[in-house]
């Protein structure tokens, strides 16, 4: 039966459906966000202020240069995220110079696609991380991805230099202190696994980002992974917020970009490949119905590179790819 929410009444589900795919065959959900918190808080990293900088800067560089909208949307775009920099005016140019670096290869979603939600959109993925970069990388580089939603969560890959990556997640919904998770890489081995695809093994992140409404004029965001020894998915985070349909869908830029390779530096070598597969999405109507999953495909987005020396080494238009230097 479906149930219409109301001021008062709840969405049925808040769940998006469980992804299937290959041998990953769901298992009852735990909760682990006391864990990921209590890893968070004790192994902190001492590059954790450095690197929020650099993503923030990176996101005001393609803010500025995002293809979708007229000149006023996109000055908005820079103002919101100046305005996480804490910068005034005269210094946001002055800071995008110091970004450096820019989209090394990601995928942009086509702006009717973007908006197709109506009470809830979620993103499943895999991500290629290998365990260092590789190459000349010798700042930061992220593999990242959105829901669509733009005050969704992103949860991503963090490389800097040749060090061992981490597990950072980023809350677009959060005013203050959105940076809530960051894992040493040492710790995140029940969630990663090898699948041979294309010719070589790739060592996978599995991971699910939701954005739902719970009931009007309330939205909750969460990110699980996949803990493969265990079979099934971790909830990793959770966060409910008072939000608008219209603030989820409005023209712009947060929430645009599915599976990207961001990176602040201005040319690259001898990288590792790094990518994504089974990019998959589903969203919610109005009558608090999932849709089944669907791979990321060609008429749902567009590729985006900034020529920063990434070439392709397969893609599956457009839920596959892989890129090295």
């Amino acid at each position: 039966m479906t149930i219409t929410s109301t001021t008062t009444t709840p969405h049925p589900d808040v769940s998006p459906p469980s992804r299937i795919i290959g041998p990953d065959m769901p298992g009852e959900p735990a909760d682990e966000r006391e864990k990921f918190t209590r890893i968070t808080e004790g192994y902190p990293d001492e590059e954790a202020e450095a690197a929020r900088r650099a993503f923030l800067l990176s996101k005001l560089h393609s803010a500025r240069t995002h293809p979708v909208g007229d000149l006023d949307d996109r000055e908005r775009m820079v103002a919101a995220v100046a305005e996480r920099l804490g910068l005034d005016e005269r210094a946001k140019e002055a800071e995008e110079e110091e970004a450096g670096g820019g989209i090394g290869y990601g995928l942009l979603y086509n702006e009717g696609f973007r908006r197709a939600l109506a009470t809830g959109t979620s993103l499943s993925w895999d991500i290629i991380c290998p365990d260092r970069p590789g190459g000349n990388v010798d700042s930061h580089l992220r593999v990242t991805a959105m829901n669509r939603a733009a005050l969704g969560p992103e949860a991503f890959v963090s490389y800097y230099a040749q060090r061992e990556p981490r597990f950072r997640l980023f809350d677009w919904a959060r005013p203050a202190a959105p940076w809530r998770l960051d894992l040493p890489w040492s710790l995140m081995a029940p969630y990663l696994r090898s699948v041979p695809f294309h010719g070589a093994v790739r060592q996978l992140l599995g991971l699910t980002a939701t954005t739902v409404e719970l009931f009007p004029g309330t939205w909750r965001n969460t990110v699980h992974l996949w803990n493969s020894p265990a079979g099934r998915n971790d909830l990793a985070y959770l966060f409910d917020y008072p939000a608008t349909l219209a603030q989820q869908i409005a023209v712009g830029y947060r929430g645009s970009w599915g599976p990207t390779i961001e990176t602040g530096r201005p040319a690259h070598s001898g990288t590792e490949p790094m990518g994504a597969l089974a990019t998959s999405l589903t969203a919610r109507n109005h009558g608090g119905i999932w849709a089944p999953w669907a791979f990321l495909g060609r008429y749902d987005s567009h590729v985006r590179t900034d020529n920063l020396g990434f070439v392709v080494e397969f893609l599956d238009p457009n839920h596959n790819f892989a890129v090295k230097s």
